[in-house]
């Protein structure tokens, strides 16, 4: 009798990219693809243009605004046009000064209320991928506030994972995701198994990669937001993640 198979790899994958882990808690919605490139199986989806449309991730773009709150006793400012990078959130951030002073402390919060970082008034401080500085001018003042306006314009709504489906057309040249203008399932809630872009950990936030379409731990990269790891794995491994009501 002949051999079918003699060598065998040294560990079995244990999914495919885009492929749901289990059903259990698992939600999916279906959306009409609109980005001329399609969406492959296991990448992030975003709210698109048209009624139900979503379009593919692409890399980080955002604008920021600063401004000072009505009612400051000091007359510093904030710089106009902070510099934004990946790891921002969107929504508003607050700069609090901590005492009276020319170079007094200051406290950042995110828009969720979470102290992501510390600087002092006339010198630059950079929190959650934010770069600004409070100019001291007149008596700055302890409970002064300062406001940081996030705007995303790339990657605004996230809407889902794409799901790994059997059901799309065959095409030899761009294969294993969602043409333009094919209703899709996109996984809102559930866990799912994704390629690793480097060493991430079980329980770690979740970050894509848009120059590799691989996740990661790398905070320079986009957030997918409820999104935690579940295993463990390095650059190339397949990993599974779950996403959780945001």
């Amino acid at each position: 009798m002949s051999t079918y198979q003699n060598t065998y790899t040294e560990k079995a994958p244990i999914g495919l990219p885009g492929q749901i882990a289990s059903t259990e808690h698992t939600e999916v919605v279906s959306r009409t693809v609109e980005s001329a490139a399609g969406i492959a199986f296991g990448q992030p989806a975003f709210r698109g243009a048209g009624d139900n449309g979503v379009v593919a991730g692409a890399a980080f773009a955002a604008t920021g605004a600063g401004s000072a709150a009505a009612g400051n006793t000091g007359t510093s400012t904030i710089t106009a046009a902070p510099a934004v990078a990946a790891g921002a959130k969107q929504g508003r951030y607050i700069v609090t000064q901590l005492n009276t002073a020319a170079n007094g402390a200051l406290v950042i919060h995110d828009p969720k209320g979470v102290i992501v970082g510390h600087g002092v008034v006339g010198t630059a401080f950079t929190a959650d991928g934010i770069t600004a500085t409070v100019t001291g001018a007149g008596t700055p003042t302890a409970g002064d506030m300062f406001y940081i306006d996030v705007t995303y314009t790339a990657n605004v709504d996230f809407v889902g994972l794409a799901v790994m489906s059997p059901a799309v057309p065959p095409d030899a040249t761009n294969p294993d995701k969602y043409p333009q203008y094919f209703t899709g399932g996109f996984m809102k809630k559930g866990p799912m198994y994704v390629v690793a872009g480097a060493n991430v950990v079980d329980g770690g936030d979740v970050y894509w990669n848009p120059a590799t379409g691989r996740y990661t731990s790398t905070t320079t990269h986009i957030r997918i937001p409820g999104a935690k790891f579940d295993t463990s794995g390095g650059n190339g491994d397949i990993v599974k993640l779950t996403l959780e009501p945001r």
